[in-house]
């Protein structure tokens, strides 16, 4: 016997008051908040932000605008291989980029978990099983949190704790085991599958194949981070250290994206790069950067989104279609 399934008026009276309460605080409040502190970080010390020699410089800027677009589609090109390896079947890299695109707008939506439901939602017009698009994008957010925050826990833990950090190693290592090892991954997800009520899914992925995955991933985030250095340079700002801020910006993003609270990370992102990043500049300055951070990367997704304009007109008259 099927049952009845739920619709939105149904989804809504299952929801609580308090609950509900507790969300619009999260999403709207917290956020608020934080913002608050980079405005009246900003306004404080604005004495010494106008007596920086602000400037721009056209090769710099292009050069982070260049290591965005390269982290983009490695990143793209991970994930990809990541639904092959689950579906066994062929994605190609036009609709990879168009899936993978418009399903990352779901970030700005309370919750995240819009951008995976978009993700799946996507894949399944392209002709995906559910379960099979769950599983690759629960797999490519495994390696994407794991890989950074081993990255980030050592770059991070030998500037702060000023030695060989090895207890943040040891979690760490302990954490990407759970990735690289494709037994006990394969394990903890078709377990998450089965609370959501769907089919279990082989993962055939080879140790090596899941080690060599994991210093992809990484090689990811110090090109994220990477294009940000290259930004700040490009606004007259000379940083003073490389690694550090590289590891301080992918962990603004890492902790933006794990706050569920946060639409897109905003508040939170900008609040963790202004503190990371007040040991290396001057007053005031690490509040402008978290600020000039938020608009070139809002930009450079915008940017991304001018090749799918007319696939976009496609994929609307084939959805009336269906």
């Amino acid at each position: 016997m099927k049952t009845r399934p739920h619709d939105s008026n149904d989804i809504q009276r299952a929801v609580p008051p308090w609950r509900r309460i507790l969300q619009l605080i999260s999403a709207v409040v917290i956020p608020s908040l934080l913002l608050y502190f980079i405005v009246h970080s900003i306004w404080t010390q604005w004495d010494q932000v106008r007596a920086h020699e602000w400037q721009l410089h056209g090769w710099w800027l292009l050069a982070a605008a260049l290591l965005m677009w390269v982290d983009l589609i490695a990143i793209i090109l991970l994930w990809r291989s990541l639904l092959v390896d689950v579906s066994h079947r062929p994605l190609s890299f036009g609709s990879a980029y168009r899936v993978s695109t418009l399903a990352n707008l779901g970030k700005y939506i309370p919750g995240k978990v819009w951008a995976v439901m978009g993700m799946v939602y996507l894949l399944k017009r392209e002709g995906y099983p559910a379960a099979t698009a769950l599983a690759s994008t629960v797999l490519h957010q495994a390696f994407m949190v794991v890989a950074g925050a081993s990255f980030l826990l050592l770059v991070l833990g030998v500037e702060f704790l000023g030695r060989f950090p090895l207890l943040p190693v040891i979690v760490g290592l302990g954490g990407s085991l759970l990735v690289l090892y494709p037994p006990v991954f394969a394990r903890l997800l078709n377990w998450g599958l089965r609370l959501l009520h769907r089919d279990p899914v082989q993962i055939p992925q080879s140790f090596l194949r899941a080690v060599i995955r994991f210093f992809l991933y990484i090689f990811g985030w110090v090109t994220y981070g990477a294009s940000f250095w290259c930004m700040m340079r490009g606004i007259g700002i000379a940083p003073p250290v490389f690694w550090e801020i590289v590891a301080a910006f992918g962990a603004a993003y890492l902790i933006g994206f794990l706050a569920l609270f946060a639409p897109g990370g905003l508040g939170v992102r900008e609040g963790i790069i202004t503190i990371l990043l007040a040991p290396y500049l001057p007053a005031g300055l690490p509040a402008v950067v978290a600020v000039a951070a938020r608009l070139w990367t809002t930009a450079i997704e915008l940017v991304g989104l001018l090749p799918l304009i007319g696939s976009l007109r496609r994929f609307r008259v084939t959805g009336r279609e269906r």
